[in-house]
């Protein structure tokens, strides 16, 4: 991909204040990540929370910043030992940067192009609206986390050929993009 695209993104340049558009540096793609031009992306209840709470939440984070989770587009580059994708896949995306461990703007997906993690993206068919790819990855990534993480339910992942356990699990229900509809 050349020239370096120019990249735009909304900031939250302190605590409780309006998101900002303005310019934003292009991060090219360091080992396993990936660089997707946006062409969807959905706001998340942890967005409003941040940019009204302060930091209540995600008091890490180091303003100026760019937030934003869920993602669906076009890679436009792709960085070392990545093999999964190619330049122009479609792709959704759970962006990471709020991440204690990242705490990187680049990685924020309220911008024009957003570094994702390859392992937290996936190719989405043609006949899937970017609109309706772009809501998927926080949810879902919610609902495993407290499906399988030890720390939850420890449940044993997903395979062609479960092994039965014996065991019974209830949900009750789900709410929002987690279990609604």
């Amino acid at each position: 991909m050349n020239p370096t695209p120019s990249n735009t993104a909304a900031w939250l340049v302190r605590p409780y204040a309006p998101l900002e558009v303005k310019p934003a540096p292009y991060q090219a793609p360091r080992e396993n990540e990936i660089v997707v031009k946006n062409h969807a992306v959905a706001i998340n209840p942890l967005d409003w929370m941040k940019q009204v709470g302060g930091n209540f939440m995600f008091g890490w984070i180091k303003y100026p910043f760019v937030m934003g989770s869920d993602t669906a587009g076009e890679v436009v580059a792709v960085g070392p030992g990545v093999s999964r994708f190619r330049v122009g896949d479609r792709v959704l995306g759970h962006a990471v940067g709020m991440d204690k461990k990242r705490n990187r703007s680049a990685e924020g997906a309220f911008q024009a192009y957003t570094v994702l993690r390859a392992h937290m993206a996936s190719p989405i068919p043609a006949t899937l609206a970017y609109e309706n790819a772009a809501v998927l990855p926080l949810g879902l990534s919610t609902a495993a986390c407290g499906l399988f993480e030890k720390d939850q339910l420890a449940l044993a992942h997903p395979s062609a050929t479960p092994t039965p356990t014996g065991k019974t699990l209830l949900i009750w229900g789900g709410s929002t993009s987690v279990g609604g509809k």
